[in-house]
């Protein structure tokens, strides 16, 4: 359950294998405090200038949500996938709490790693997921033999640890930059919706085109 408002599952979602915490009984997850602090003092200095932020707890994932709508991201704080700030970029058109809903679904499922995110690993139906799980990814937008990173749009992490914060200025640095370029970048438009959100909802039609880099 995530404090955003969201129903998170219904019943075609349970042909989903999901996760089982990682953390033992009686054990805590451990959080990077200073990126933490830096990710609030982001929505606050941004909730004063008026744009729209907003983060929560996600009790599924264990994990803060961060959605920084004019940076275009959407920021994961998840101390079990390698003590790392997560950062995913939004598709304009599509829901954010849809997208949220999403990101949630596809990480907790078993076969997804921070490796298989990150190197966005392609992952076979019969191996990697099982043929009911491939369909409810199709319904979200995922393509077979394709990886979860490409399906949620991954962006960059930055990598913290708590028993090193003498390096947080360094940490809170790269999140400001990440956000920036965010903000200073394009925007994602979908020509196919995923079936989950046809004739569900109405698709703003005057976005800015992405444009890829040359580098």
């Amino acid at each position: 359950v995530c404090t955003f408002p969201l129903q998170l599952f219904s019943a075609r979602e349970s042909l989903l294998k999901f996760s089982t915490a990682r953390h033992t009984k009686g054990s805590k997850a451990v959080y990077c405090l200073a990126c933490l602090i830096s990710l609030i003092e982001q929505t606050r200095y941004l909730r004063f200038r008026n744009s729209p932020v907003e983060w929560g707890w996600c009790r599924d994932l264990q994990s803060f949500i961060f959605v920084f709508k004019s940076h275009n991201r959407i920021v994961l704080e998840r101390p079990e996938y390698g003590y790392a700030t997560y950062f995913f970029e939004i598709v304009e058109s599509l829901p954010i709490d849809w997208q949220i809903k999403r990101l949630v679904i596809a990480m907790k499922l078993t076969s997804c790693s921070r490796t298989t995110l990150i190197e966005n690993k392609p992952l076979l139906v019969g191996e990697d997921l099982t043929e009911g799980e491939a369909r409810v990814l199709e319904e979200y937008g995922w393509v077979r033999n394709s990886g979860l990173g490409t399906m949620l749009n991954y962006c960059d992490r930055v990598v913290h640890d708590k028993r090193n914060e003498r390096y947080s200025s360094d940490w809170r640095a790269k999140i400001g930059r990440l956000l920036m370029n965010g903000y200073e970048g394009g925007r994602i438009i979908l020509t196919e919706l995923p079936s989950k959100v046809v004739n569900k909802f109405t698709v703003d039609q005057s976005p800015e085109i992405k444009l890829e880099d040359q580098f």
